[in-house]
């Protein structure tokens, strides 16, 4: 499972890359609201996990 949480973190690194490639800035700060969101999701498994 650790494995998987850090593909997860390594797959949002990724896409916030990508993000930053947009033009819109609505769009970016849509996404940034969203990888956040979801990285706090993978801070409350592995507190769980622990």
């Amino acid at each position: 499972m650790k494995t998987t949480l850090a593909n997860a973190e390594a797959a949002l690194d990724e896409v916030q890359r990508d993000t930053d490639k947009l033009h819109s800035r609505e769009l970016r700060k849509a996404i940034a609201k969203y990888i956040e969101a979801q990285r706090e999701q993978i801070k409350t498994l592995r507190r769980m996990m622990n």
